[in-house]
């Protein structure tokens, strides 16, 4: 039988490893839920990670925060108006448009049938659902409030969903410019330079050093170009292993951190994602340390991590959330400070619901501002490339209109 190692969290939110033998995933699972425990992380030997955090490449596709959304609510409309939960998963699986979502709801319907709860359907192996929203739906089940956990994961899944189309929109402006700026260096090597170099050399005129240095760079690329690509993308392959391991991630991280508006930006981020998936999780009634696992698997931010795995250790050890926080010393102290008074207080999950709210909106400016020095920062850097061009082909063109002018 192939080995299988897990981590997993006891009655009191402990974290517990260890390792099973086991025919497949399903019975290692069946297992170790057998012993008192939750599983989070099941991982083969010599085979794939079965844990959504994992820092190996990632083959399997996500589901899109909109489409958790839709279903979110969706069922939670279907709970709250007393329709047969068979009928409605049937329902839900014709009429989802996102092809993933429909097949993991196809998925979840036929497990249904057999006798399977929701949050047990959803949690199979080889599921694409977040191990957040099963954690949530299991709670929600045991609670007798599912439909309003679900209504509350819809919201979150929804922001979510907005979060991320924020930070595409502030990708695609620098890398439109980026295929502009290669594509008329591509243009100028290809077309425009060898017939100037002509014209000019067969005239009898003398290039000037920036049209011979560009001429080189042109000359460098042609003679090599097949070299120089195999090592972009052996380049572009190392760098898409290397930022999945951990030291990668958390590497890249502390490089962004050190870019102006960038850095704070994702830490915003970072800070609003924690304290609304925390005060979902609270308000659902979890356990914050068993809580605190899925808040990590949904940071996406390595150092973010970091900093939750030191509250999970504090937290075992019987100390405060924010003061095991701040000493990974990345979320914004004011955040630090609002926790710490939640804590004392008893009024933990009021504040995490405004500091969501209120960091959603600093990232909104976050997000504005970034793009505001984007615009202007890729113009003059695009405007350099076609400066030094246009000069280099000036230049040469400007000497043959004096020489000729000079002619008897």
């Amino acid at each position: 039988m192939p080995e299988f190692k897990y981590r997993a969290l006891n009655s009191r939110g402990e974290t517990v490893t260890g390792s099973l033998s086991g025919n497949d995933l399903l019975a290692v699972k069946e297992v170790i839920k057998s012993e008192g425990l939750y599983p989070v992380n099941i991982s083969r030997d010599r085979g794939k990670i079965f844990s959504s955090n994992s820092s190996f490449l990632k083959l399997k596709r996500e589901i899109s925060g909109q489409a958790l959304s839709q279903f979110c609510r969706q069922l939670s409309i279907i709970i709250t108006s007393g329709v047969n939960i068979l009928n409605g998963l049937k329902a839900l699986s014709e009429q989802t448009p996102d092809k993933l979502m429909r097949s993991e709801l196809n998925r979840t319907y036929r497990e249904v049938q057999k006798g399977r709860t929701i949050h047990e359907a959803m949690d199979a192996p080889g599921s694409s659902i977040p191990r957040l929203l099963t954690s949530m739906v299991a709670t929600g089940e045991a609670s007798g409030t599912l439909d309003k956990v679900l209504r509350s994961m819809s919201d979150f899944y929804e922001r979510e969903h907005r979060i991320k189309q924020r930070i595409q929109s502030a990708s695609v402006y620098p890398a439109i410019m980026a295929l502009m700026g290669v594509g008329l260096i591509i243009f100028f090597f290809n077309f425009l330079l060898p017939q100037l170099v002509t014209l000019i050399t067969g005239s009898g005129g003398e290039l000037p050093w920036l049209t011979r240095f560009v001429i080189g760079i042109s000359n460098f690329t042609s003679n090599y170009f097949l070299l120089l690509s195999c090592l972009v993308l052996s380049i572009l392959l190392y760098l898409n292993f290397y930022l999945k391991t951990d030291r990668g991630r958390l590497n890249k991280e502390k490089v962004l951190m050190k870019i102006p508006v960038l850095g704070r930006t994702l830490r915003i981020v970072a800070t609003m994602r924690f304290s609304r998936t925390a005060h979902i999780l609270i308000k659902s009634g979890l356990p914050l340390l068993q809580g605190l696992e899925y808040i990590k698997l949904n940071v996406n931010n390595a150092l973010a991590e970091q900093a939750v795995d030191y509250a999970i250790e504090g937290l075992q050890r019987g100390e405060s959330l924010a003061g095991n926080l701040d000493k990974a010393n990345y979320f914004d102290p004011l955040a630090i400070h609002m926790f710490s008074i939640g804590e004392e207080t008893g009024e933990l999950e009021q504040i995490l619901e405004e500091m969501a709210s209120y960091y959603e909106q600093e990232a909104d400016a976050g997000f504005n501002k970034l793009l505001s020095l984007v615009e202007p920062l890729m113009l003059v850097i695009i405007g350099a490339i076609v400066s030094i061009v246009i000069l280099s082909v000036m230049l040469p063109m400007m000497d043959m209109v004096t020489h000729v002018k000079q002619m008897p």
